[in-house]
């Protein structure tokens, strides 16, 4: 017995070799389309010559065939078998079958047509990638230029005020030049911040891990803000747990950056009470340690939608911020990214006129067999070195940075040679013995790093005088090609008188 359902999806019969229809063998399948003693033509009509040209006791298969009964078309295969009298004709219907193969095949196609697109759309993507990747290269080339550019009129207020500020002047004067000095100081952030941001951004972040210790580090920001921190309404609290292991591996400029940065804000937004910063460890197993700082002040808060946008680039609470305080609202977001880097976290709480805390996380190793030594020379205690008398060149084709190099080091009472480009100063250490030979990177005619490039093949006594340059590129990959070059070290631009001079001994002592 042959199941229901089965018996509607097929019919078999027979016909004579003209396609006279003789008998119903079994099944339903549009069972009244075929009337016994009339053609199966009519039902079928591209059957017609095929019976006749059927080879005896040999089947035969028909596919993809349409028939239409009852106004209702459907898709149905046929198998043919030719007797000695008769022709048995098997009908099934595959509507469904076909109906899946269609929507099969139109899938199929649309995937193609989509695999094309996609295609096309990734070529395109790729075309404006690399267009993005010119214009971030030519991006960082811009501010890197824009950096020395900037930094050489920077140096030269900045080096004015400070030596105008060491001048008799009177209560006003004097107030000016601070206020000029303020102004330039709060200029060189702006610039360092964007150049920051334009390194992460490029990816040319380098984070250095080597053997630091955190206490030390937050000792220096203690001893820096110590100096800066003039608000007596406001104490500056640290505090740090005796369970703070005392060598880790890590970054500690970059980390002494992200705790200035938070230290510099909570003391310019409280005007009274107290900033604390405290440090503990939070999760420790053998080889790695995660420690917590929080940094926490009595100042004027923020409300919750502002402690969601403080992260953001170029981001201030207040309009009026920016002139109020300075700053081009980058420190936040700088901190964040660097925390990323380091695989460390940020989070803020804070309450409108109560105050604010930040809680920032990172994770240290304790030990590893590779520790990766700063490229950048470790200052050295400058020991009661004296400057008189020494032979200095100084090679630099701005005026006023020339006229401030001499004003320091004629105070320092020293033999001083100044130069306004790479040939004048090549030259001069192809005659003259120097103890000190400053160069500014970028000169006309020849730069401070093509005069060391030829520097290889001066042979005088000036192959082991200490050079340094002046610039205002002091990125990790600019430093690493100065040391490269031969470069002892380098000063960078702006400077102070102190720093100028400091960098000057340690360079003399090395």
């Amino acid at each position: 017995m042959i199941p229901a359902k089965i018996e509607d999806v097929f019919i078999q019969l027979t016909t004579d070799y003209s396609g006279v229809i003789t008998s119903v063998i079994a099944g339903k399948f549009i069972k009244t389309t075929f009337t016994l003693q009339e053609s199966i033509y009519d039902a079928c009509p591209f059957l017609e010559g095929t019976l006749e040209a059927l080879p005896l006791n040999d089947p035969f298969l028909l596919e993809g065939m349409v028939i239409v009964s009852e106004g209702i078309e459907y898709n149905i295969d046929l198998e043919l078998f030719k007797k000695e009298a008769s022709v048995v004709i098997l009908i099934h219907n595959r509507s469904n079958v076909y109906k899946y193969v269609s929507q099969l095949n139109q899938n199929r196609n649309d995937i193609f047509f989509i695999k094309r697109e996609l295609a096309e759309k990734n070529i395109e993507l790729d075309k404006l990638r690399k267009i993005a990747d010119k214009a971030n290269e030519e991006k960082s080339r811009f501010l890197a230029m824009m950096s020395h550019e900037i930094r050489n009129p920077l140096n030269s207020i900045l080096g004015y005020s400070e030596m105008i500020s060491s001048e008799k002047l009177n209560n006003k004067a004097t107030e000016y030049i601070k206020n000029l000095s303020s102004a330039g100081n709060n200029l060189k952030v702006i610039v360092d911040d964007i150049l920051d941001l334009s390194r992460i951004e490029a990816g040319k972040l380098v984070l250095v891990n080597e053997e630091i210790s955190i206490l030390e580090t937050i000792k220096n920001c203690k001893n820096d803000f110590q100096h800066i921190h003039t608000n007596k309404n406001v104490d500056l609290v640290f505090l740090t747990s005796e369970k703070l292991p005392k060598i880790v591996l890590g970054d500690a400029v970059r980390i002494q950056q992200i705790l200035s940065n938070l230290i510099s804000n909570a003391i310019k937004f409280t005007s009274k009470g107290e900033v604390v910063i405290s440090a503990k460890v939070t999760f420790e197993v053998e080889n790695k340690v995660t420690v917590i700082f929080e940094i926490t002040d009595s100042g004027r808060g923020m409300s919750a939608f502002q402690c969601l946008k403080i992260f953001e680039e170029y981001q201030q609470n207040e309009l009026n911020d920016h002139r109020v305080y300075g700053g081009a609202g980058l420190g936040l977001a700088i901190v964040k990214r660097l925390l990323g880097a380091m695989n460390g976290s940020i989070s803020v709480k804070s309450k409108l006129n109560k105050g604010t805390s930040f809680f920032v996380e990172i994770p240290f190793e304790k030990n590893s067999k590779l520790k990766k030594q700063r490229i950048i020379p470790k200052e050295v205690k400058t020991k009661k070195i004296d400057l008189k008398g020494k032979n200095i060149l100084v090679a630099d084709d701005d005026l006023m940075n020339q006229r401030i190099v001499a004003y320091i080091l004629k105070k320092e009472k020293v033999n001083l040679t100044i130069v306004k480009d790479g040939l004048e100063a090549l030259s001069k250490i192809k005659e003259e013995v120097f103890d000190v030979v400053l160069l500014d990177i970028n000169m006309p005619n020849m730069t401070g790093e093509e005069l060391m490039k030829k520097r290889a093949t001066i042979t005088n006594v000036n192959s082991k005088t200490p050079f340094l340059a002046l610039t205002g590129n002091t990125s990790t990959q600019d430093i690493e090609r100065y040391l490269t070059l031969g470069f002892s070290g380098f000063i960078s631009k702006p400077f102070t008188i102190a720093n100028f001079v400091d960098k000057i001994k340690n360079a003399l002592i090395n």
